[in-house]
């Protein structure tokens, strides 16, 4: 994306890299919802692996009822799910996931700042749940209520994010699925 300059500013590119996240946080619940999928039907694994070119019906079906849910709720049956299996690391990991998926879907935006904005939903009780989530220590002359400042602009903040949403896909799901005995690549 250029603008009239031939450069991306800034306010573009913050979205840009909003999208960027977004989608890849679609993308994890995608495989988090295969796995809890193929561990409470793992009769459907022999024939996923053995037709690489179609998607067994079965499991697809299964798959178009997990595209209806929320983040919220697949991450909840996955830590669940898996809860023997994950470390707590890796549940902080899906937490911040979750968190920054809903601060980019629930974001104020404007093309005529370099930043946007988001106000955690739920009450104090929540906003201190994300307050913990993410370790966030207060700023001179904080807003009361709380807002937070999205940069994805920033290098440092978009690096941080993807790498949070690598570590999780690259080393938990291919844990989970080496576990199960799913080829990661397949539902990657």
């Amino acid at each position: 994306m250029q603008c009239q300059g031939g450069t991306v500013e800034k306010p573009e590119e913050n979205m840009v890299n909003a999208g960027i996240l977004f989608m890849f946080t679609a993308w994890l619940q995608s495989q988090m919802s295969d796995l809890i999928i193929f561990s409470q039907n793992k009769n459907f694994i022999p024939d996923f692996i053995a037709t690489p070119e179609r998607v067994p019906s079965d499991f697809h079906k299964k798959r178009v009822e997990y595209w209806e849910k929320h983040f919220g709720p697949v991450k909840n049956e996955f830590k669940e799910e898996f809860s023997n299996l994950l470390t707590d690391a890796e549940k902080k990991d899906v937490e911040e996931i979750y968190h920054l998926r809903n601060m980019i879907a629930h974001a104020h935006v404007s093309t005529g700042r370099n930043y946007m904005l988001y106000r955690p939903f739920g009450g104090p009780q929540r906003e201190q749940k994300l307050i913990a989530d993410l370790n966030l220590q207060p700023v001179a002359d904080q807003s009361d209520p709380m807002i937070l400042k999205l940069e994805f602009w920033r290098k440092e903040v978009f690096t941080n994010a993807s790498n949070l949403i690598e570590r999780f896909d690259q080393i938990c799901l291919k844990k989970v699925a080496d576990h199960l005995g799913v080829p990661h690549g397949r539902i990657r």
